[in-house]
């Protein structure tokens, strides 16, 4: 499936023409013995002129999906062809001319015509499956896919909008699961892109989860953001059987293997942790987040040159993923490499237009040329506190740099403040290289207790 092509003249439906190729890509995904490339792979091809054959390739697909999509007024002309690129033959091909509000029964035609295609019959909870598009009422449908389409932008301002727009889909269809799911990635993601707390948060992801499997138990990406805040609220074995029961109903599914990876560093597992990152970037090649945090496990494990090689590699797939500069930041600066940990610091808070992270990037920089790395540091720590006065921290960000410090007080210190308040990067608290030092410090055997952490 490659992104439908937009071909109307107002930016403001794009919407559309993204989120009919994602309802496709999640409808077609749930048919068993089909492998359909999720949508981070596939939008990487979006707004590029593309040969559909190489594209098939690099996808390692035997078929692709390709469609138009425009919009005059309330009419809604959706194009769309399935083709064999092993024998570059059209197997299906067809134009929809409807309304806008048909929306819903366009898709759902299309995904059945495809399935038809691809398998000689479909068993009736196939169809079930191909024709549940988690509500019937087309309003709700697009307010679902205008909030898919600013969510998937990852600024705090584009997932905030995505946010309203999910909460205007289950106000207008109370049962709409899809929607709940939306809600409760939000609340999961938002803390790692804006000064939130976690606290704040992970409740109303973990209730909306909830709300989702409460209509609909068998939405494998509920039962995986549930999982997930679970493991953010220290609850490992619940957060356990969430995993397994999201891979159980879908095991093809990125997210949910990044997500357990992440589980599975928590707990100092680093062996199982790479084995889903790397199982990931397997199922989505083209996925900034799965490639990037296999960048991340790399590094988590001690191994930098590999760590900076695929943080690297990410970027050629995008070089505006803040997050790749992020991790190559944190690998420069545990390895010594200062020059680069400021610069890759200083990309990440530029395409995040971040201004408090710019004018500490700044401050930290000038002090380093000025007297050296523990002065940055010095410098770097007294901002960070001051900072924390007026806006949300974590706390456990605070004690990584007293840690790099080597002033050990001052880190439990501020990993005390953390663990009273589950902040999120407390998890990490067995991953993060800079904390072994305290391994041996029996307040160091006292968190992980309390966690419920092995030891």
């Amino acid at each position: 499936m490659l992104p439908f092509v937009h071909v109307t003249a107002d930016p403001n439906t794009e919407y559309l023409s993204d989120g009919l190729t994602e309802s496709l890509i999640s409808s077609l995904s749930q048919l068993p013995n089909l492998t359909v490339r999720p949508r981070s792979s596939v939008f990487h091809y979006k707004a590029k002129e593309f040969d559909p054959q190489k594209a098939a390739s690099e996808l390692k697909v035997a078929g692709v999906v390709t469609g138009r999509v425009t919009q005059r007024g309330d009419s809604l002309l959706v194009s769309a062809e399935l083709t064999d690129v092993r024998t570059n033959r059209s197997l299906w091909s067809e134009q929809y001319d409807r309304k806008l509000t048909d929306v819903l029964s366009v898709r759902r035609d299309i995904a059945r015509e495809i399935s038809v295609r691809l398998r000689e019959h479909l068993t009736g909870e196939q169809k079930v499956k191909l024709s549940n598009g988690g509500t019937s009422d087309p309003e709700a449908y697009q307010l679902y896919l205008k909030g898919r389409y600013y969510w998937d932008k990852r600024t705090p301002e584009a997932m905030n909008k995505g946010r309203d727009y999910f909460q205007q889909a289950v106000e207008k269809d109370p049962n709409y699961a899809l929607a709940y799911v939306g809600l409760a990635e939000y609340y999961l993601a938002i803390s790692d892109h804006a000064y939130v707390p976690h606290s704040e948060t992970i409740p109303k992801s973990k209730s909306y989860a909830r709300r989702a499997l409460a209509i609909d138990d068998t939405q494998a990406e509920a039962h995986a953001v549930l999982a997930m805040a679970y493991a953010y609220d220290w609850d490992w074995a619940a957060a356990a059987r969430g995993f397994e029961r999201a891979l159980e109903l879908n095991p093809n599914l990125s997210r949910t293997h990044v997500m357990y990876g992440l589980y599975f560093d928590m707990l100092g597992n680093y062996e199982q942790a790479l084995l889903h990152f790397r199982r990931a970037v397997e199922l989505d090649p083209l996925n900034l987040n799965a490639n990037g945090n296999l960048g991340q496990e790399y590094f988590w494990s001690k191994q930098y040159d590999q760590g900076i090689e695929q943080e690297k590699r990410t970027l050629e797939i995008d070089p505006n993923f803040a997050d790749a500069h992020y991790v190559l930041a944190e690998v420069y600066l545990i390895t010594g490499k200062y020059d680069l940990w400021l610069e890759e610091w200083e990309k990440k808070a530029k395409i995040r237009n971040d201004s408090e992270d710019l004018a500490l990037n700044k401050a930290v920089s000038q002090e380093y040329s000025k007297s050296g790395f523990r002065g940055a540091m010095k410098n770097l720590v007294a901002f960070q506190e001051e900072q924390a006065k007026r806006m949300y921290i974590d706390p456990a960000m605070i004690a990584r740099m007293y840690a790099l410090l080597g002033e050990k007080d001052r880190t439990f210190s501020w990993l005390e403040k953390a663990c009273r308040e589950k902040s999120g990067q407390l998890l990490y608290l067995k991953s993060w290289p800079g904390f072994d030092f305290l391994r041996p410090d029996p307040r160091y055997a006292d968190l992980l207790k309390r966690m419920g952490l092995p030891q």
